[in-house]
Formats: C-alpha cells, sequence, structure tokens
C-alpha cells in the first residue's frame, strides 16, 4: 500500500445472495482489467469452472436457494493495497462473516478511482454441512469491516446502528411482538438495506425501490442541502428519521452508492428523472416517531390549509350586495387537482420506465 497504514481511509463493503455462481463469476472475471489475487478453487480464471465448483459445494443442502455470495471491499483514494494484502483482507472478512472454509475467489477491478476488490464464495460451510446463516448479515459485514478496520490500521467506520440506522422504538418491537409483522419503518430499512448491496448508482437504486414498491422523492431543504423523502405502504418517511445512511450523503458515504454531488447536479437529476422541470417535491408528511403518518390530508396540509368543510356560518357580513356569489369556495379544488395530475404523470412516467427496463431485458 501507497503511504502509512495509518493514514489509510475507511473501508466501504456492499454485498448481496444470488441464486447462481455462473453469472457473479462471468462479471467479476470480464471486467476489463480484472485481476484474480486470491482462491480456494482448482480453476479460478474459468467462470463455468468456478459456478460447478460452487453448485457442487452446495449439493447437500437441498433447502439452500441462494447458493453464492458477493461482496465488494473497497478502501478511498488515493490509498491502494497490494495484492497479497487484498487477500488476506479478503480471508479474514471471509472468516468473520463465516465463509471461513467456503469455496471463494478474490478478484481485483480497477475500473473506478476507488482500488476495490469482488469476493464470490459458496453459501455452504464443509466444517458443518450446513448453510450459512445469514441472519443480519447488514449488521454482521459493517462489524467485520471494523474489525478489519482495527487490525490494519485504517481509519474506523461508524458503528453499526448508531450513527448508520436509527433503532427501533419499543412501541415498533410491541407492534412486531403482537402482530407477527415487523413495523413499516424497519421493514422499509431492511429493504433499502438489501438494495443498496445489489446496485451503484443512485438511478439504479430509485428504479430497484420503485419495483419493491418504495417512492423515493427529492426536496431541497436550504440553499446546500437536499433531503430525501421514501414513500412506502402509505407512509412517508424522511431519510434522516432512517438513520444517516439513508440521506444523500449517507448513501455515498456508508452505502458506496454513486449520485451527483452537488445541489443543483442533485436538482438536474431529479428534473430529468421525473421528465419535467421542478424545484423540488413535496411529498407530504412524513412518519411521526414510531409508524409514520398516513398520506390523507397530503394536499391540505402541503398547501397550509386545514382540512375541513367550510363553516356556513362563516358568510361575508354583507349580504346585500347584489350581483356577488357569496357561497363558500372549495379552498382545495385547484390544488388537489394540481395533485391529481402530478401523480398521473407520474405514473405514467413509472410505467414507461419499466416498459423500458422489460425492453432492455429481453435484448439481453
Amino acid at each position: 500500500m501507497n503511504g502509512s497504514m495509518t493514514e489509510a481511509k475507511t473501508m466501504l463493503v456492499k454485498h448481496t445472495k444470488c441464486r447462481d455462481p455462473l453469472g457473479v463469476a462471468q462479471y467479476v472475471l470480464d471486467k476489463p482489467g480484472a485481476e484474480v489475487v486470491g482462491s480456494n478453487l482448482a480453476y479460478p480464471d474459468d467462470a463455468h469452472a468456478i459456478a460447478a465448483e460452487i453448485r457442487f459445494s452446495c449439493r447437500d443442502s437441498k433447502r439452500l436457494k441462494l447458493t453464492t455470495y458477493h461482496a465488494s471491499l473497497a478502501i478511498a483514494p488515493p490509498e491502494r493495497l497490494s495484492d497479497d494484502r487484498w487477500h488476506q483482507v479478503a480471508r479474514d472478512y471471509l472468516a468473520k462473516m463465516h465463509y471461513g472454509l467456503s469455496p471463494y475467489l478474490v478478484v481485483r477491478h480497477t475500473d473506478t478511482e476507488h482500488d476495490h476488490i469482488h469476493i464470490v464464495a459458496g453459501r455452504f460451510d464443509l466444517s458443518t454441512g450446513k448453510r450459512v446463516p445469514d441472519s443480519w448479515d447488514h449488521y454482521n459485514a459493517i462489524e467485520a469491516i471494523r474489525d478489519i478496520e482495527a487490525e490494519y490500521g485504517f481509519e474506523l467506520t461508524p458503528k453499526a446502528g448508531s450513527a448508520e440506522r436509527q433503532s427501533p422504538t419499543v412501541s415498533m418491537i410491541r407492534h412486531e411482538r403482537d402482530t407477527g409483522q415487523p413495523a413499516v419503518k424497519p421493514e422499509l430499512q431492511n429493504l433499502i438495506d438489501d438494495l443498496t448491496g445489489q446496485v451503484h448508482h443512485l438511478d439504479e437504486l430509485a428504479d430497484h425501490l420503485e419495483q419493491a414498491g418504495v417512492e423515493l422523492h427529492v426536496k431541497p431543504i436550504n440553499e446546500t442541502t437536499i433531503g430525501l423523502t421514501y414513500h412506502f405502504k402509505g407512509l412517508y418517511f424522511s431519510a434522516s428519521q432512517l438513520g444517516r445512511a439513508y440521506t444523500l450523503n449517507g448513501l455515498r458515504t456508508f452505502r458506496g452508492i454513486e449520485s451527483p454531488q452537488d445541489r443543483q447536479s442533485v436538482m438536474d437529476w431529479w428534473e430529468r428523472r421525473q421528465g419535467q422541470p421542478s424545484a423540488g417535491v413535496e411529498p407530504g408528511p412524513t412518519q411521526g416517531e414510531d409508524h409514520g403518518q398516513p398520506e390523507r390530508h397530503a394536499e391540505s396540509q402541503a398547501q397550509g390549509q386545514p382540512d375541513l368543510e367550510p363553516d356556513p356560518k362563516a358568510q361575508p357580513q354583507n349580504q346585500e350586495l347584489a350581483g356577488v356569489d357569496l357561497a363558500p369556495k372549495p379552498l382545495e379544488a385547484q390544488p388537489r387537482q394540481t395533485q391529481e395530475n402530478e401523480d398521473r404523470n407520474r405514473k405514467a412516467q413509472r410505467q414507461r420506465r419499466r416498459q423500458k427496463q422489460r425492453n432492455r431485458q429481453m435484448e439481453l
């Protein structure tokens, strides 16, 4: 590594699980400049041989559907690690994630400014004859990275659960205990955690969230800051209510999601995505402390008006003005119609994006 060990930057980790190893093996090997830096496989340069060996290692578990673990570890520029050091880091990471006795492959990529590796491993522990446990994978990965940072003298990542993700409240825990169903907020956090391990750019994340039933909204907070809001199951959650890792800055820092850097670039991206000029979407009320607020009354609250029927007693005092209609006017008719038009436009745009995605998948 160039420079002192103690000057190294925080490491980033992204990880996911997939059904078949062939696709991910081809991805990590076929990238221009890819270099195998470590493996315990017989033919680490052959994607088909890698896939066959991982499938064979999982043959004794008929219930194991997601046979392959894929992780990428990166360190911020200008720091770089040697091939041997990356291999050692990968082995330590796999051991801490309970993949120490699984078939694995470590490949270094040079396609971004971040020095990074990809790890592909089978999800069957040959020593125990059982699948590798995946409960709390996200937290385990963060803790594994923190341990590695401490052991190698890297700058420490903030502790999982404290800075990155807001913990569930007592009422959420009671709700899950009494109903057997998770509260909406932790369900949304888990969904975003899973999707951020599968994508690299904010645009991809927005597409995947949309497919999962989550609407992402962008709203300027002040002259320099852009806020994100997530709309899920009829509730609005501001990013800060979910945790620092779910804000625009946090997605870059904690999840490695690439996105426009400055305020204007973010708004330009959002306008292009919406297909129309916008000064920022007003998504309506956001989630309360525990379970969030429903989306009804969003139009009236956004306009600063009460969601009440007009008071028939509130008539002008002068009833003798000829030719003047003194009946109370529905104050929200025009804003509601405008909101409905915007909702229809967004729905049509989402349908067009989905159709384009389906067309690209058919081409592949």
